[in-house]
């Protein structure tokens, strides 16, 4: 209690020297930077639903991002039984065209997949996990049918064994009903065979809201898997473990699956902003077990979304990030920043709350965080840009991912150009690395410091071999290193003095 006490104050402090300070902080080089990018947002941008607008929007959000040194764009691809890709197993979602399970005429996750690796980030594809439908009316039929329609007995169920009703928001599946794993498994694993991204993330991996009032979910299927203690409840778990345990189950078979689609993926979810602390916890009101999930080597990096301000009297920001980074094991927590709540005026916090949590997360040791949401970075992208992200950054290392070693850079080359501009070229060591980054660090000493954001220039666009850099004139020598797909880096290339 006294930490939390403390950690409070902290946060107070932190808030007021926040409204007034003006230096600049430094950046890590490592450091994830990431955005949640809803559909709602890139969809709902015009109302008549242009998909030239669309499309135009999606290409000045990546950018904004890029511009602003952001490395990773979460990009929604299933909101609930639906798909904003090309699918043959869902129907296209209703918000692209305002009619469900209308082609559009084109693939908004190919599209937005070239526009971030065109500006050198990482994209994410976001599934909504569980959820099955949204809304007061079922789903039309379609071809492909609406999984809400295809399999009302994987519903889930209150105590009494009656289905979630329809309401304006989602209707999800039963986590105990095992085809319902294998469903969603097929369809991610879709996905990370037909198209190019960096990552997949799940949000939802959760029973929905109300669980504990209603007894969700006491669907047929998982009342009798509940009750067979010789198969599906082997430990004789209670019903609240054994829900938790059915969670834990999909996120192993999903990240073995993942990896062994595509080793080099990298697997995250969402969940609750807070863990077991406060009344709305990921553990006790919807069975959610990230703690374990990370403890299990099965997921690489959680986002708890904590969406609360730091002086927040029961759930204050500094405390959950926290407890969420001791529960993170060997893998990652990237605390997710509820930005959209201090974007305007109107709001009771001023956007100062944002940039306080990213300085203390910082101070605190955290390697990255995640913003809710595109939008609502709408007015701040060049603040954040100019400011917190003056200075590009890798993506943290992953070692643990099962991809090849990056090697040393060779071979590299510098030619001279008009003001004080450069023209770095270098060749790939071996075949194996044309899809790796580079890191071009410039220097005034023999010496540089790789650590520091003062000495990287640039992170390169994946299989490039050459990059045009502005000089300044305390520049005097250049260093490179090579990142795999994991973003673990390559020692140090021979330093090149810089002279013309």
């Amino acid at each position: 209690m006294k930490i939390q006490k403390f950690l409070l104050f902290l946060g107070m402090i932190h808030l007021l020297v926040s409204c007034t300070a003006t230096t600049r902080i430094e950046a890590p080089v490592k450091e994830a930077r990431a955005v949640w990018y809803s559909r709602f947002e890139y969809c709902n941008y015009t109302r008549t639903h242009d998909q030239d607008s669309i499309k135009q929007h999606i290409i000045q959000t990546i950018n904004k991002a890029a511009d602003a040194n952001f490395n990773i764009i979460i990009f929604q691809i299933r909101g609930n039984g639906d798909a904003y890709y090309k699918s043959d197993i869902e129907p296209w979602g209703e918000l692209l065209t305002g009619e469900f399970g209308k082609d559009p005429g084109w693939d908004p996750l190919e599209f937005a997949i070239d526009v971030a690796h065109g500006r050198g980030l990482e994209l994410h594809a976001w599934i909504n996990t569980f959820p099955a439908w949204r809304g007061k009316n079922p789903p039309p039929e379609t071809v492909p049918l609406s999984p809400y329609l295809a399999h009302p007995e994987w519903l889930v169920c209150d105590s009494s064994g009656t289905p979630q009703p329809l309401t304006s928001h989602y209707v999800s599946f039963s986590p105990g009903v095992p085809a319902v794993h294998d469903y969603l498994i097929n369809l991610a694993v879709d996905v990370i065979r037909r198209y190019d991204i960096d990552g997949i993330h799940f949000d939802y991996i959760r029973y929905p809201e109300g669980s504990v009032d209603r007894g969700y979910s006491h669907d047929a299927i998982s009342v009798e898997r509940f009750n067979n203690s010789e198969t599906c409840n082997r430990f004789n778990f209670d019903w609240e473990d054994w829900q938790r345990e059915q969670l834990n189950q999909f996120v192993y078979k999903m990240y073995n699956a993942v990896h062994n689609a595509d080793p080099a993926i990298k697997m995250s979810t969402a969940t609750i902003g807070s863990y077991q602390e406060g009344a709305w916890t990921a553990y006790h009101a919807v069975y959610q077990d990230g703690r374990r999930w990370a403890e299990m080597g099965k997921v690489d990096f959680i986002a708890p979304m904590i969406y609360w301000e730091r002086s927040h009297p029961t759930q204050p920001f500094l405390p959950r990030s926290l407890e969420w980074q001791k529960n993170a094991y060997d893998r990652y927590s990237f605390p997710g920043l509820g930005s959209y709540r201090y974007n305007t005026d109107k709001d009771p916090h001023t956007w100062d709350e944002t940039l306080g949590q990213i300085r203390d997360l910082r101070d605190l040791g955290f390697k990255g965080m995640v913003f809710f949401d595109a939008g609502s970075l709408e007015k701040h992208w060049k603040t954040i840009g100019r400011k917190e992200f003056a200075t590009p950054s890798n993506i943290p290392p992953m070692p643990w991912l099962d991809v090849p070693e990056p090697v040393r850079p060779t071979d590299i080359t510098v030619e001279f150009l008009e003001k004080d501009r450069i023209l770095v070229s270098w060749k790939n060591p071996d075949e194996s690395c044309i899809a790796h980054r580079y890191n071009i660090f410039i220097s005034d000493t023999e010496n540089p410091d790789s650590t520091s954001s003062k000495h990287l220039r640039m992170v390169t666009k994946i299989g490039e071999t050459s990059a045009e850099l502005q000089l300044k004139t305390s520049d005097k020598y250049l260093f490179m290193s090579s990142l795999n797909k994991a973003w673990v880096e390559s020692p140090l290339s021979d330093m090149i003095e810089l002279i013309d």
